[in-house]
């Protein structure tokens, strides 16, 4: 499974949905009522901050997994591998977050608001084979004293509340990245590559959201290619797939098709453009084309699907 927003993250682990689709917090203790207990391998497009207190069974995170019973902190970054096997008795806090809650309300050093990444300041995120960094009963009082704060903020939900929050992630990601530096040095091996190809991945994402604006010109290329996202960011069609693939699990050609997907329900529930408009809006050159396509990933054609769910 690969879950690209917090509604379906939540909904994959049978959890209630999140109060925001940029940031959520939970306690263990409430996730256990509903939680599924044994996870298979799965993906989600998030950073999280975990502080477990209590709780055996084990939770895989990269190349790492959680050992039972021992107080640890441990996090997790987009498109890693995660998986669990756990009893109903895990105890903690975690905080699960998009790059752009991050992004924008917190500032880097020497960077503008507006660029600065989250892995920028720190890259051990990046890192697959990273170890719970087990805590001392001081430092347990400290991260909870944290956690805590986050809830009361998350609870009141004022205008404000998500700024002050973002700096409580900043505080917990800079208390984290102290702990970090006392790993052993080896556990960083692969960062660099990963670091890179996870940027990669970004920017082909940024570059399919902006291929498909309404009023672009495409003469001998196409946004439905693969190819043509490959020559925007200078690599072979087939590494540039093999980089997406291995951090994503899902092909170049699976994530244009799935955001034309989306694109297209989304103006058939939303808009009065007929499906031909819609076909050409989203550059095929022939209506009966994106038709086929719908059909074949709906099981309805446009019009069909039209009828079914708009108001």
């Amino acid at each position: 499974n690969h879950f690209s927003t917090l509604s379906e993250y939540c909904k994959g682990i049978t959890i209630p949905p999140p109060k925001w689709e940029d940031f959520d917090y939970r306690s263990f203790e409430d996730n256990m009522v509903s939680v599924r207990h044994k996870m298979e391998p799965f993906k989600h497009e998030f950073y999280a901050i975990a502080l477990k207190i209590s709780g055996g069974g084990k939770a895989k995170l990269g190349n790492y997994q959680t050992t039972e019973e021992e107080v640890s902190v441990f996090f997790n970054s987009p498109y890693q591998i995660l998986s669990w096997d756990i009893p109903p008795d895990w105890k903690g806090y975690y905080v699960i977050f998009t790059e752009d809650f991050y992004r924008g309300r917190i500032s880097m050093p020497s960077a503008p608001r507006t660029s600065s990444r989250i892995t920028d300041r720190f890259p051990f995120l990046l890192v697959d084979n990273t170890l719970p960094i087990l805590l001392d009963e001081k430092q347990v009082a400290l991260f909870s004293k944290i956690f805590q704060d986050i809830e009361q903020e998350f609870v009141l939900a004022s205008p404000s509340s998500k700024e002050v929050i973002a700096y409580y992630v900043h505080i917990l990601l800079i208390k984290i990245s102290r702990l970090h530096q006392r790993q052993p040095q080896e556990l960083t091996a692969g960062l660099t590559q990963r670091a890179k190809d996870v940027a990669l991945v970004n920017r082909f994402k940024s570059l399919l959201e902006i291929s498909f604006h309404p009023g672009k010109a495409y003469t001998t290329a196409s946004p439905h290619q693969v190819q043509y996202y490959a020559e925007k960011l200078s690599l072979h069609p087939s590494h540039f797939n093999a980089i997406v693939k291995r951090i994503t699990d899902i092909p170049v050609s699976e994530h244009i098709q799935e955001h034309i997907f989306s694109l297209a329900k989304s103006q058939l529930v939303n808009t009065t453009a007929s499906v031909k408009e819609i076909a050409f809006g989203l550059y095929y050159p022939y209506a009966n084309h994106f038709t086929s396509f719908f059909k074949k990933r709906a099981q309805m054609t446009p019009s069909q699907y039209r009828k079914q769910l708009k108001p």
